[in-house]
């Protein structure tokens, strides 16, 4: 997938022009738990890492994206200095990034890569997080439609078995909790899954 090319199209469908719900949900219910510093992988414009930046107590966010362009909009629009945006590849993070971030927050990154790789994202989140950091994710349960059916993605499915398996079951993650989120964009009601991992 060319995500630089659907920037300079104006081809974002996944871009909803305001946060992620769920994540919005989870910090109202868990005030002053996101302290430190803040990796946000796939991070587009940065509206998600801009409402950690407005909404939590961290003191860094960091948003890395593949896609020039990304980053571009997510710098213009920041309004934080608090929150930087880099042009920066998860699976080649840079040494100065590895095992430093308190907290990664997970919203379109892990349906948007090949399925294949997805044991090298466990692999990547784990290595930029410190001991005991938290992964708090939501995943996209079932994202297929008439425009994606399954097996023709990005946005690509995963399911709890999945998520156990390759986070919880490689020995990388401890499961502290999951559950389906009540407030979703429009037409993805019930279709995520909230997560909260814990570095082992």
């Amino acid at each position: 997938m060319n995500w630089e090319q659907h920037y300079q199209d104006g081809h974002t469908p996944w871009d909803k022009g305001l946060p992620a719900p769920p994540l919005k949900e989870w910090i109202d219910s868990n005030p002053s738990v996101i302290t430190g510093s803040v990796l946000v992988p796939g991070c587009g414009r940065g509206l998600d890492a801009l409402e950690i930046a407005k909404s939590t107590d961290a003191e860094e966010i960091v948003g890395i994206d593949i896609s020039q362009s990304a980053v571009d909009l997510a710098r213009s629009e920041c309004n934080s200095d608090r929150a930087s945006f880099e042009l920066t590849d998860l699976f080649s993070l840079p040494a100065s990034h590895r095992n430093r971030f308190d907290w990664v927050w997970e919203h379109t990154c892990f349906c948007a890569i090949d399925q294949d790789l997805r044991d090298d994202y466990v692999s990547a989140v784990h290595g930029a997080l410190k001991e005991d950091g938290r992964l708090l994710a939501v995943f996209f349960l079932n994202p297929y439609d008439a425009e994606h059916p399954p097996g023709e993605g990005p946005p690509h499915g995963t399911s709890e078995d999945e998520l156990k398996r390759r986070f919880v079951d490689s020995g990388k993650f401890e499961l502290r909790g999951y559950y389906v989120p009540t407030q979703s964009y429009e037409g993805r009601e019930g279709l995520e899954l909230v997560a909260l991992l814990r570095r082992k």
